[in-house]
């Protein structure tokens, strides 16, 4: 009989079997599923605990564990709890927690999974009513009722299609491959121009000068006497020379065009071979782009671009780039992009300004907003939602940006969530809080 009273003693001591012994410390409650969690104190804390935990209606636990996410520097934690069953949705056991801080507490059944988000030290006093911020281990928690309040909004992070777009400054050019000089093939005295000038708009045809050469007069007068002779061989010389002279009197413009440079005047004199006018065709122009150096990358030759000219701006045409220049503007930091641009109602005025538009697509790309981005000065950080309400610093590599999105090249998947709006409370209460470390602090600026 002593026996049996001792062996109940025993059993008493190890699984804790008296009810008053156990003060409640939370509960956790999901479709129609209670579980609390009593322990010997009326705690959780880090270190050992003993624990009771009773679920209505009964259940069988499958597991009970306390979860943190991993962190920068370390990785999840799992601290499981030994429990043994005591009768139907009754279980008592142990539970050692490695450390204070955010946890979230996770009871898995055979179809289903109860949590809750607390903090570790925990009692019945502080487990519903958490701090509307804190962080520790490199998460920040925001209670879920005060997210809307202090304006706290995620997204999750997508593949997207995005496209560049920027604008710069361009100035219209000649095109210089439709420049044309005019000269004559012997030498000759100007008898009229026209009063042409430059800077003048002139036609294909209209006339540009009259002119009198001896040389022309001496080869008519040798094909007038070859043809007197009857000698074909002098008349088909003197024929070749005139070709070759190409004797006209009245020389006109070759192409419509403007006149950039006009080397004759009336009763003046012109050399074989010595230019007399030069003339510009600009039914197309090139328009020259001055691109940031920090922008060059994205422009290739072939990329297509809108114009928009200065002094017509809804006269919008289209071009492509077909020459970039080797050199850049060390002092202005640009790099020139050669266009070439159709200008058939001659919009374009050469030596004016125009707005160049550029559309390039990158392709798709896993992106992350603008706004996520804080950049701390040595690093580039975004939040990252791992439970509700707990919110986690991550560094992220961007690449290219566009859309109001950055590629994202290392540190996020797609789906996670980041925070888009509320990312200047965060960042606040990571530096107050020592998150970052020593090696992101001080210079932040912010990519909002």
């Amino acid at each position: 009989m002593r026996g049996v009273v001792f062996l109940a003693v025993i059993l008493l001591f190890v699984f804790g079997c008296g009810g008053d012994s156990y003060k409640e410390v939370v509960s956790l409650e999901k479709q129609g599923v209670k579980v609390t969690i009593l322990s010997s104190d009326g705690k959780i804390k880090t270190g050992n605990n003993k624990i009771k935990v009773v679920v209505e209606p009964p259940k069988e636990i499958r597991e009970l564990y306390f979860y943190m996410p991993p962190m920068p520097g370390m990785d999840e934690m799992r601290d499981t709890a030994v429990l043994r069953k005591v009768e139907e949705g009754v279980y008592q056991g142990e539970l050692k927690i490695s450390m204070d801080g955010p946890w979230q507490i996770r009871v898995v059944f055979a179809d289903t999974m109860v949590t809750k988000d607390v903090f570790v030290p925990l009692s019945k006093d502080s487990a519903n009513v958490p701090p509307p911020t804190s962080a520790h281990g490199g998460h920040i928690m925001v209670r879920p009722d005060k997210l809307q309040l202090l304006g706290v909004v995620t997204e999750p992070v997508q593949v997207r299609d995005l496209i560049k777009t920027f604008s710069t400054v361009g100035y219209v050019d000649y095109d210089r491959s439709k420049i044309y000089d005019v000269t004559v093939r012997a030498d000759a005295w100007i008898l009229d121009t026209f009063n042409r000038f430059e800077g003048e708009y002139v036609k294909k045809g209209t006339p540009l000068m009259k002119i009198l050469s001896p040389d022309i007069e001496v080869a008519l007068r040798e094909l007038e006497l070859a043809k007197e002779k009857g000698d074909p061989k002098l008349i088909k010389k003197a024929k070749e020379k005139l070709e070759y002279l190409q004797v006209k009197s009245l020389v006109r413009a070759p192409v419509s065009g403007v006149i950039l440079k006009k080397a004759v005047f009336e009763g003046g004199y012109v050399k074989e071979g010595a230019l007399a006018y030069r003339i510009a065709d600009i039914s197309s122009v090139w328009v020259v782009a001055e691109i940031p150096l920090q922008l060059a990358r994205y422009v290739k030759l072939g990329t297509e671009v809108l114009i928009v000219p200065e002094e017509d701006p809804e006269n919008i045409l289209e071009g492509k780039v077909d020459y970039i220049f080797p050199e850049a503007d060390h002092m202005a930091k640009t790099v020139k992009a050669r266009i070439s641009v159709k200008n058939p109602d001659l919009a374009l005025k050469p030596n004016a300004l125009a707005e160049v538009l550029f559309e390039i697509p990158l392709g798709e790309v896993l992106a992350v907003p603008e706004t996520a981005v804080v950049d701390t000065g040595r690093r580039k950080i975004v939040f990252v939602e791992m439970e509700p309400g707990m919110f986690m610093p991550k560094m992220v590599k961007l690449g290219r940006k566009a859309e109001g999105y950055y590629e994202v090249k290392e540190g996020l998947k797609e789906g996670e969530k980041v925070v888009v709006k509320g990312t200047f409370l965060l960042d606040s209460e990571a530096q107050i809080r020592g998150i970052y470390g020593t090696g992101g602090g001080g210079g932040h600026h912010h990519h909002h």
